[in-house]
């Protein structure tokens, strides 16, 4: 695919606005051929330029780094386990325009002066030479209190500097615009992220293999202060046109499945913004330890549970009875000190994962949390089956049984109840007497909120639509509904009728289209 290249401010300015030719093929060549979705695209990109050449005008050489937003519609909390997801990047992106400087300082401003200010740090100040190629122990101690979305480009350009301590990383002055929602589940912030890495990389001439950069740059996100995985970084790096990618890590495997025709997948904004890292943190936790107690109690099977994804018949070579009978061991839930007790073995292990997160006051989640996992990993990767096999039916049940387990409440009649999904003992008898398959078991992980509940089960009531629910972390954000083409606008409608107006909020569904993965342009 053709680079538009270098060039100065004040050129890609005036050719955006003349529709140069060579500029609409390359957007076609990332957007397709509709021409409200060019027109949208070379808008966001104009912005970005406007706003690079007010702060620092219209002569200095600069390049462009784009990466779209992402919708994961199967694998949710489970990149980071070695599961498998199903993501697609969609037509909203955020827009990087980069010039390098004379010294190591990066300055930043953005188009949304309402909401993020400009700003600018020193590379060497940050992280002088005697601290780098230690990332983790540097990103422990550091104090990040202030949530500034300058962050999410301090992270790919100071973990440049780490993995490269003794060539000194170029200062950069950048301008940012984008038109990603902002903390709905769309990966606004990992977009960040990755236009910093591929600008940065690219000034300094920094060849990082292609299959090696969602996992740099998932270890770089870590310094914001969350501990998920790289598959956002995955899905917005490495994504197709008119395709799903279905991937895991541990190693990377990659496959690009056809997205059959005939359907759409909406986004339906709760404009709930999503909650702050540390409940994350605490499920990531919740993982961990649950895994290590199992290991513990069956060292027969312990080498094989490398990842929660390895919880299963064909790694473990038991039954599906017998898997339930593991999950079983596990407590409903515990106490720090009480899986203190349990792992004594694990002391420094537990202090590193307590230290990113408060103690949940009703303790940790642990056996229902482990259930989802298992099973989250069990449907995610049968729902790329399921996708080659062009049964979007099939996937859409899957979807549905993925959002009851993060479910809170549900909606029925206009009321709503509140969901428990703890997992009783007599509950995971009932499991090894039935030998039900791992795929239905929807464990509790417990991400989602009212809103998205509401959504979620308004979007289900509509004749057409095949599955519904949240992406991304939870908590907020959006939810997603994979709807036949013609339902489309009955969808919105009762979403905008159902809840939009209710709530006294502005239509904010998002008719989803595919896009190619970042790039420079």
């Amino acid at each position: 695919m053709n680079e538009i290249g270098q060039s100065a401010a004040g050129s890609w300015r005036s050719r955006l606005r003349s529709n140069d030719h060579e500029i609409t093929s390359r957007l076609r060549q990332l957007y397709g051929d509709d021409t409200t979705i060019l027109e949208s695209r070379r808008l966001i990109l104009q912005q970005a330029v406007d706003t690079f050449i007010e702060v620092y005008g219209p002569d200095r050489e600069v390049i462009v780094s784009r990466a779209p937003g992402r919708v994961n519609l199967l694998g949710n909390h489970v990149d980071h386990r070695g599961g498998h997801v199903n993501y697609m990047a969609i037509n909203r992106d955020t827009i990087l325009v980069a010039s390098v400087n004379d010294d190591d300082t990066v300055r930043l401003a953005n188009a949304n002066t309402d909401r993020f200010s400009a700003s600018e740090f020193r590379i060497s100040e940050l992280l002088p030479p005697d601290k780098r190629g230690a990332w983790l122990t540097y990103i422990e101690n550091i104090d990040l209190a202030d949530e500034k979305w300058e962050n999410y480009i301090r992270a790919p350009i100071l973990y440049l500097q780490d993995q490269y301590p003794d060539q000194g990383i170029l200062g950069i002055d950048l301008a940012v615009a984008g038109d990603v929602p902002i903390a709905a589940g769309l990966s606004s912030s990992s977009t960040l992220v990755v236009i910093a890495f591929n600008a940065a990389a690219r000034m300094n001439d920094l060849k990082i293999p292609r299959e090696q950069q969602a996992e740099f740059c998932g270890a770089a996100e870590w310094y914001v202060g969350t501990r998920g995985g790289s598959g956002d970084h995955a899905a917005i790096l490495y994504s197709k046109r008119q395709t799903l990618l279905h991937l895991r890590f541990f190693p990377l495997v990659m496959e690009e499945v056809p997205f059959p025709s005939g359907y759409r997948v909406v986004a339906c904004n709760s404009c709930v913004e999503h909650a702050p890292p540390g409940i994350f943190n605490e499920r990531i936790a919740t993982y961990e330890i649950g895994l290590q107690m199992i290991k513990k109690a069956n060292p027969d099977i312990a080498d094989r549970l490398v990842h929660l994804r390895d919880l299963n018949t064909e790694t473990t070579g038991k039954s599906v009875s017998e898997i339930y009978a593991l999950v079983g061991q596990l407590p409903i839930r515990a106490s720090r000190d009480e899986i203190r007790e349990v792992l004594v073995e694990c002391t420094t292990e537990l202090d590193t994962l307590f230290s990113l997160h408060p103690e949940p006051h009703d303790g940790y989640r642990i056996r229902q949390v482990i259930m989802f996992g298992i099973g989250e990993c069990a449907r995610s990767q049968e729902g790329g089956r399921l996708l080659k096999a062009g049964d979007l039916k099939g996937f859409g049940k899957l979807k549905q049984l993925s959002h009851d387990g993060d479910r809170q409440f549900q909606f029925s009649a206009g009321s709503d109840t509140s969901v428990d999904n703890k997992i009783s003992d007599s509950e995971i008898e009932a499991l090894i007497a039935d030998s039900l398959p791992l795929v239905g078991q929807s464990g509790g992980y417990d991400c989602s909120c009212t809103e998205l509940d509401e959504l979620t089960d308004i979007a289900r009531s509509v004749e057409g639509c095949l599955g519904a629910g949240l992406t991304g972390g939870g908590l907020g954000g959006c939810v997603l509904a994979l709807v036949e083409e013609d339902a489309v606008g009955s969808l919105v409608e009762a979403i905008n009728a159902g809840y939009y107006r209710p709530h006294d909020l502005p239509d904010s569904s998002l008719v989803c289209a595919n896009s190619e993965g970042a790039c420079i342009v």
